[in-house]
């Protein structure tokens, strides 16, 4: 009876990633330590994070039709940055993320830095329709502006009876 062969057809195959494991390892192991930080946690950090606000926040784009309506730059919107510049005002199409709950009146208050702060005849749509402030933002997006995040947030006249 003939022995037993030590190499098989498929061996190749085996040694081949046995091979290519080994010079991987070895390669990460005698590289630079700002590469292999970089290859083993920010990059994959930079890309959970970006997946896991992908899956749990919407973007919203907001834009201000009236000049008087526009936030106060001392309000908490505006980052430490902003503040600290000479020129600081409101910038439209100005992006803000929310989860799926979130209310128009959440929007507003975001955008105004507190609930105190937000104009009273404000009102906030898209393509020509008007939320209400107790409406879900993202189910009022989607039945209203077509699935565009573009919110538009303009002063109501309000004609007063005398």
């Amino acid at each position: 009876m003939a022995a037993l062969p030590k190499r098989w057809a498929w061996t190749f195959l085996k040694e081949g990633i046995k091979f290519r494991a080994g010079r991987l390892y070895e390669t990460f192991w005698n590289s630079q330590s700002n590469v292999k930080y970089t290859v083993v946690f920010l990059y994959p950090g930079a890309l959970f994070w970006v997946r896991w606000r992908a899956e749990t926040q919407y973007k919203y784009n907001v834009f201000i039709a009236d000049k008087q309506v526009e936030p106060d730059p001392s309000g908490s919107m505006f980052s430490s940055y902003e503040k600290t510049k000479s020129l600081v005002s409101w910038k439209n199409g100005s992006v803000f993320y929310f989860p799926a709950m979130a209310t128009v009146q959440d929007l507003k208050q975001s955008v105004y830095g507190d609930a105190s702060k937000v104009p009273s005849g404000v009102r906030a749509g898209c393509h020509g329709r008007m939320m209400e402030d107790t409406d879900n933002l993202a189910l009022a997006v989607r039945t209203f502006c077509k699935r565009d995040p573009k919110i538009v947030l303009w002063e109501e006249e309000t004609e007063k009876v005398a």
